[in-house]
């Protein structure tokens, strides 16, 4: 028996991580089963992927490194390119300077000799949310007083009890 012909059996209940609801889109439902995605899906991730790093390398002389990490080509076309930027600061720049862009582009790669104009948009920042950075904030001498004060009003919960003091406690 050749290689290719061996399989090993997967258990699905261990395998799977999570589940999805009634509610869930096909592509999450694929995603939570552990599915690739679909071949044509796949492709236009690469070719996006492709032309971002052209786009990152021919626009190294007009943006900075740090604008250019939240560049990333979304639309691409012989006439027109739409590009995410991480900052409205970092897209309301680009859209001053399009034209140098676009000749910038034009020099780098024949490709680009039909480019006539390069929109620009804010993308989301998708950091998860532990992921992002935390500001500590310190709580007023009077609330700490309300806090302390009220704490066996507010709950009979021994752990809630338990963090509202430790809460009020913290400097």
């Amino acid at each position: 028996m050749s290689d290719s012909t061996k399989t090993t059996r997967i258990n699905d209940l261990l395998a799977k991580t999570r589940t999805t609801n009634h509610l869930a889109t096909p592509l999450e439902k694929q995603a939570a089963a552990g599915a690739m995605l679909s071949k044509p899906l796949m492709s236009k991730y690469r070719y996006l992927q492709y032309h971002t790093q052209l786009l990152r390398n021919a626009l190294t002389p007009i943006f900075d490194e740090k604008t250019l990490r939240g560049c990333y080509a979304i639309y691409v076309s012989p006439t027109e390119l739409t590009l995410s930027l991480d900052s409205p600061t970092a897209a309301n720049h680009a859209r001053y300077i399009m034209e140098d862009c676009v000749q910038a582009l034009r020099a780098y790669d024949q490709r680009f000799c039909h480019l006539q104009s390069i929109k620009f948009i804010t993308s989301p920042n998708l950091l998860p949310s532990d992921a992002r950075p935390v500001a500590k904030k310190t709580l007023s001498e009077n609330t700490r007083q309300m806090i302390t004060q009220n704490i066996k009003l507010i709950s009979k919960n021994p752990h809630l009890i338990e963090a509202l003091q430790k809460l009020a406690s913290e400097d």
